[in-house]
């Protein structure tokens, strides 16, 4: 990273802190209304001081991208693309029924605090509400992500946004899993969003970027994990098959 970056990122810490302490929560503000609820840790230019400085440090020992492995992430400031391409090691069967347990999501992607299915409208399509939650350097704010998903028995399944009823302006993703033999899977997944709320310039994009990234990183070993257990419940039960519901949390 160069010191032109750095000194820009620097600039941005500083209208931050006193952003900070001018306002009253030092929250992570919407344009336009507000939907939903905003969190804070306790105000004030200090905090954020430090918040720069910790994240700073990190950028300035090295501006890795915000890419893992099969995971690809990018952002500037307006649209979130994301993309990922793995090989995991679950049968196919049951990480479909995974990815299509709208109740439970917030078991696999580390962002996601309640999902739930709203409706359905035929045709393979449902209505999903995600509510996510997210921070930039020490401002929080729980978005609401509404989409119309459609299941395909093969091939691509989608998911469009509902910007009427999200905090998101647009926004399409794509994915489909193919087995590669009885325990692994092959899963591709990309799409985009427009998130409508306020970033943090420079640093903002940032931080959402890896915060993303790393989201989708953690979230492939849990949908692994997650496949493999209804896949060995099944196994057990009696005549090798069975119900594969996780139970209640």
């Amino acid at each position: 990273m160069g010191w032109r970056t750095l000194l820009s990122l620097g600039y941005s810490c500083m209208a931050m802190a006193a952003a900070s302490a001018r306002r009253p929560n030092g929250g992570f503000r919407r344009s336009g209304s507000v939907k939903g609820p905003v969190s804070a840790v306790p105000p004030g230019g200090r905090t954020v001081w430090l918040a720069c400085g910790l994240l700073l440090g990190g950028l300035a020992a090295g501006d890795a991208a915000a890419d893992g492995p099969g995971v690809q992430v990018r952002f500037d400031g307006t649209r979130l693309d994301i993309s990922l391409d793995a090989v995991l090691n679950a049968p196919l069967t049951e990480l479909n029924e995974v990815m299509h347990d709208y109740d439970r999501f917030d078991r696999i992607f580390p962002l996601v605090v309640e999902s739930v299915q709203m409706g359905e409208f035929g045709d393979g399509v449902r209505r999903v509400r995600a509510d996510i939650e997210g921070c930039i350097l020490v401002f929080c704010r729980r978005l609401r992500h509404v989409l119309d998903v459609r299941a395909a028995e093969r091939g691509w399944n989608s998911a469009v946004s509902v910007p009427a009823a999200s905090d998101v302006r647009a926004g399409h993703f794509v994915w489909r899993a193919d087995a590669l033999d009885a325990e692994h899977t092959r899963f591709r997944f990309s799409g985009w969003v427009e998130p409508d709320v306020w970033i943090p310039p420079v640093i903002g994009p940032i931080a959402v970027r890896r915060t993303v990234q790393r989201s989708f990183a953690d979230a492939l070993p849990r949908l692994e994990q997650t496949a493999r257990e209804r896949a060995e419940r099944r196994r057990r039960a009696p005549g090798g098959t069975g119900p594969a519901t996780l139970p209640a949390p």
